[in-house]
Parts: C-alpha cells; sequence; structure tokens
C-alpha cells in the first residue's frame, strides 16, 4: 500500500481533494482531527489551562480553538513562543497517533493501494519521510482567501497562519503530482481520478 501526501496552502481544498480519493477506494488519515481529538486529553487541556489560563475555555469547560489560534498565531514573538509551546505539547502525539493508525492499515490485509495521509503541517513535521508520494492542492490567493472568509477568517489571520508554515512555492516544488482545486470540482474530479489511476498502477509494480 503507498502512503501519499497531502499538502498546500491554507483553504486550497486539501479535505475535498482527500474526500474524493476516499470516494475512488483510497483510505484517509486527519491528522487535523487528530488534533482536535488530543486538545480534548484531559492532560492536554490542564497543561493549557496551566499555560494559557480559563480565557480559551468556553462556558462547558471545552477548550475554545479559536482563542487559542488567537493567542499562538499572532504575529508577535510572543505568538511564536506560545505557538512552539503548542507544538511542543501536541505534536508528539499526533505523530505517534499517524504512526500508529498507518501500521494498522498496513497490517489489516486490506486491498487498498493508497494509504492518504491528510495534514496541515506534513513537511513542517517532516512527516514526508513515512510516505511515498507527495501530492499538491493548488488554488489561486484570491480562492483561499474567500474560502478561509467562509471559516470567519480575516485576511490577516490567514497570512498569520501562513507565516508560520513552509513557503507554499516550496511546497509546490516538492510535489510529485499538482492538482488544480480553483473552480470547478468536475475538474478537479477528473485530475483525482488520473492520478488514482497512476496510483493503482504503481502500487502493481
Amino acid at each position: 500500500m503507498l502512503i501519499v501526501g497531502l499538502i498546500g496552502g491554507i483553504g486550497s481544498g486539501k479535505s475535498t481533494v482527500a474526500e474524493m480519493f476516499c470516494q475512488l477506494g483510497a483510505k484517509r488519515i486527519d491528522a487535523d482531527q487528530i488534533g482536535h481529538e488530543i486538545l480534548q486529553r484531559p492532560d492536554i487541556q490542564i497543561a493549557a489551562r496551566n499555560r494559557w489560563g480559563d480565557s480559551i475555555f468556553d462556558a462547558n469547560a471545552k477548550l475554545n480553538r479559536k482563542a487559542l489560534a488567537q493567542i499562538v498565531f499572532h504575529p508577535s514573538e510572543t505568538g511564536r513562543e506560545e505557538l512552539r509551546f503548542l507544538n511542543f505539547l501536541v505534536h508528539p502525539l499526533i505523530t505517534q497517533k499517524i504512526e500508529d493508525q498507518i501500521r494498522q492499515f498496513s497490517e489489516s490485509g486490506s486491498e487498498c493501494c493508497c494509504l492518504i495521509l491528510d495534514a496541515p503541517l506534513l513537511l513542517e513535521n517532516h512527516w514526508e519521510k513515512k510516505i511515498d508520494y507527495l501530492i499538491f492542492v493548488d488554488a489561486s490567493q484570491s480562492v483561499r482567501v474567500a474560502r478561509t472568509q467562509r471559516r470567519g477568517w480575516t485576511s490577516a489571520e490567514l497570512d498569520a497562519r501562513e507565516n508560520t508554515q513552509l513557503n507554499i512555492n516550496e511546497k509546490r516544488r516538492m510535489a510529485d503530482w499538482i492538482i488544480n482545486n480553483s473552480g470547478n470540482l468536475d475538474e478537479t474530479l477528473d485530475h483525482v481520478k488520473e492520478i488514482w489511476q497512476n496510483l493503482q498502477t504503481l502500487t502493481r509494480k
């Protein structure tokens, strides 16, 4: 089974592309979802409360990710230091969970030819060492801004988050395939199907 990583800018539509691959028969590891689950762990919430206080928790004592993001993605040295602490806290756990899921898929005897690793910080965390191929999901800046605005982000919030990631041109350069996901989803699906056929061929070699 091949392990394929999805990379791209924020708002490029990596999750949409991942879902298309799953509809064709791929399996998926969603690192963002794993991160959400880890942030709800009692030990992580205690560490977060000790670091940032009650202001990042809602009335139901659940961690408010938007409030936390405002701290760790603040465009300042303080923000960068808080992000380093958060990464130190959760990334080893995310990495372990990803490795566990890869092993489980590998040992399951599944006939699936492809495991998609959908991870926002795949390259930044050097997870590319765990995979066989990289797919870059491309979308224009204006499209990505519009998509993230629908999430409730401002352009400044998008810039602040992207400034913590590897340069988008460097991500594109490292990819084995590039999918344009700026517009028509039917065209995106056609390209996904083409790559899927290539992956099936590579699996049979």
